[in-house]
Parts: structure tokens; sequence; C-alpha cells
């Protein structure tokens, strides 16, 4: 955890343009297939099966980073906050604030605050402030503060309310959780008091080899993470004498944080995207020249960086709208998407669909449209080219 005004995105020692210009000269000067030069061709890799891919990348666990938010909370609020004292987590998308919080709350004993149903907040629903307060004045959470407002003209009355009632002591102590684009977006139409805003520090290449690596080299069937570029290990050996912190850092970690502009969530779905298993060779399968080596046990090939997913640079504004209203909301059904941009309920749904055959949105469980993990960069990048408000980080 840190101060959200102290997050510091992860620099790869490799400059990007530096490398796209070291692949354009080596398409245009070597004729060599790239067969020749790789390690590991990915067409010669498999990819994973999903039971396998669960336990080498398992879902990340947030109770680790509620237990760290515990004594920020307690350094910054005392150990009995007066009335009055809120604190704020943002968080990146995908990056759990809402899971941190909901843990948090539960070893704190601590209300957790529902937000209000979309139908509440685009009719000023007072009945929601009203189930906020409590007489015991306990220490309250507020985990999705994204989901108690809409970017539209009936829309933010209920969200005032619920700050002026937070800021003014009138429910007591309490935490706020908010989206980094929400929060972009709130910060401009808000009044904030000051006070504790904090989030989870970015991950840069040894935070992600920690992660991502180490368990398992360290397990009792230890895997090797090898490079389908270069063919080494991913995860070297210290020299003598010093510990593991003080191995270097893979190119292909250090590019990974880079991409992901230290968003762990971003990462970890990236990383799973990449791992790959060489096939065992087929009995009595002819091979020319010198046969290739068998397959090392317990390997686990990490493919070349992924393009990045993003939409194409002379998408249209539509296409710009809907990604904007579904970062800023973290996510948003599509009847209520009409109901926000001015667009055409058929168009939406068709932009919508047009938008997940590329890989742009999915739609979630709760019914939600989201952007993918996967193509975030992409779309980020593109929004902000486009001179849309973004998040900071």
């Amino acid at each position: 955890m840190a101060a959200a005004n102290d997050y510091c995105l992860p620099v790869d020692s490799t400059p990007a343009a530096l490398r796209r210009k070291w692949r354009l000269l080596a398409r245009l000067f070597s004729r060599q297939d790239q067969r020749d030069t790789l390690a590991q061709p990915e067409a010669a890799l498999s990819t994973l099966p999903r039971a396998r891919l669960d336990t080498l990348v398992p879902p990340l666990v947030w109770e680790g980073a509620a237990r760290a938010f515990d004594p920020i909370y307690a350094a910054k609020a005392g150990s009995a906050p007066p009335p009055g004292v809120v604190s704020i987590l943002v968080g990146q998308p995908y990056c759990g604030h809402t899971e941190i919080l909901a843990h948090w709350a539960r070893g704190r004993s601590a209300r957790l605050l529902e937000p209000p149903t979309a139908q509440e907040i685009l009719n000023a629903d007072v009945q929601w402030l009203t189930r906020c307060h409590s007489d015991d004045q306990g220490l309250w959470v507020m985990p999705a503060l994204e989901r108690c407002y809409l970017r539209n003209a009936n829309g933010l009355a209920l969200l005032r309310g619920f700050l002026d009632l937070a800021f003014s002591g009138a429910l007591g102590p309490g935490v706020i959780g908010c989206d980094s684009w929400a929060w972009a977006y709130l910060q401009r139409i808000c009044a904030w008091p000051a006070t504790p805003v904090l989030t989870l520090q970015a991950f840069d290449g040894a935070a992600l080899t920690a992660l991502l690596l180490q368990p398992q080299a360290q397990s009792t069937q230890a895997v090797r993470f090898l490079s389908a570029h270069s063919g080494a290990s991913l995860l070297p050996e210290p020299e003598d004498g010093e510990d593991d912190a003080a191995a270097p850092v893979s190119p292909e970690l250090r590019q990974l944080a880079a991409r992901c502009r230290g968003n762990l969530g971003v990462a970890w779905h990236y990383w799973r995207e990449r791992l790959r298993t060489a096939p065992e060779p087929q009995a009595g399968e002819a091979s020319e020249g010198t046969p290739p080596p068998p397959p090392e046990p317990n390997a686990i090939w990490v493919a070349p960086e992924l393009e990045i997913r993003a939409p194409a640079s002379d998408a249209g504004d539509d296409t710009a709208l809907i990604l904007h209203a579904l970062l800023l909301h973290n996510g948003l059904a599509a009847p209520l998407l009409a109901t926000l941009l001015p667009i055409a309920t058929a168009q939406l749904n068709l932009q919508l669909l047009q938008l997940q055959s590329l890989g742009l949105v999915e739609m979630q469980d709760t019914g939600r449209w989201q952007v993918t993990p996967l193509s975030y960069p992409g779309v980020r990048a593109f929004l902000r080219a486009r001179g849309y408000l973004t998040d900071s980080f």
C-alpha cells in the first residue's frame, strides 16, 4: 500500500521505442526464418490445460492486501478514529479494491454498506441514505463508490448526499473504496476534504517475479520458466553469497510490468496467456537433421510478448463513448449504458457485439459489460490519444 500520489510506474530498462526499431531492422535485414532464431517457436508450443494453468497461476488472493491495509489505516486514523475520519482506497481496474475492503471489513467487524441500485440513483431515492445510517456510529466501509453514481443529469445527487454525510461525521468513521477511473471523474465534480488516499503500489519486475515465479520454483515439483525467445531461465540463480532477492530480474518480467503500468490484475492475465508447454515427441516421428532434445521435465515456456488488443485508430466516436463509459463505471449493463449514452439501443447492442468479437469487452456474470483485462492497456491508450479523461495510474 502507498499514498496515491506516490504511485510510481515501473520502468523497463529497454525502452519500448528502441525495441520496436530493433524489430523493424531485424525484419529488413534478416531473411532467416523465425524458427531458426527462437529457442522454441511459438507454433511448436501448446497452450496449457485450464487445471494446469490454475495450478501454476492461481487466482489472486486479496486477504494479504487487506492485512497490509490495516496497519496503515490504524496509523492514519488512530486506534479509535473520531466520527468524520474517512480514508479512501483507490484501486485500478482488476486490482480487487472491493474484495480487499470486504475482507478488511470482516476483520474489523465493520458495517459493509451496499451501493444503491441504478433505479435508486436515477430517482435520487433518499431511502438509501437512510439505510446507510446506524445508531452505534461504528466503523463502516463503502467498498465500491463507483456503484453509487451514474454520469447522468440525475445520477449524482445520491453520491453527493452520501459524501456530505460521510465527511460531516454523521455516519461515523469509515473507509471508501473507489475505482481509479471513477476517482478521476469524481475528483473533477466533487469537493473533497483533506483525507488519506491510498492505493496498491505498482508491481515492478521484481515484485512480479516474487509473486508469479518464485512460489512455483520453490514448490516440491520445482517449475522452470524458460523464455521461448532465448531459452534462458526467467529465474536465474543468484551469485554465490547473494540471496534470492539479489538475482537479476528477467527482461520478460520487466517488460510485463512496464506494459501493464504496474497493474497487478492486468499482469496476472497477460502472464497466464503467455505460458506454454513443449509437446512430447510422437513415437516413430521422423525428423530431418538433428532431432530436437526431449522436453525438459517441469519446464514451462513463456511465449513472446502478446500483441496488445486495441480499437482501430480510425474507430468511431461511438466506440470511444462506450469504452469510456464502461471504464468510468467499472462496467455497466447494456440497458443502463443506453440510458447514459446518445446512441440508439439497436446500434449500441451491435457495437457491443462487435467489440466483444474483437476481444475488447466481455459480459460478466453480473450482466455488466466490462473492458477485458487483455485489452485494457490498448483501450486506455486509445482513449488517452483521443483526449478522454483517464485515470492517473
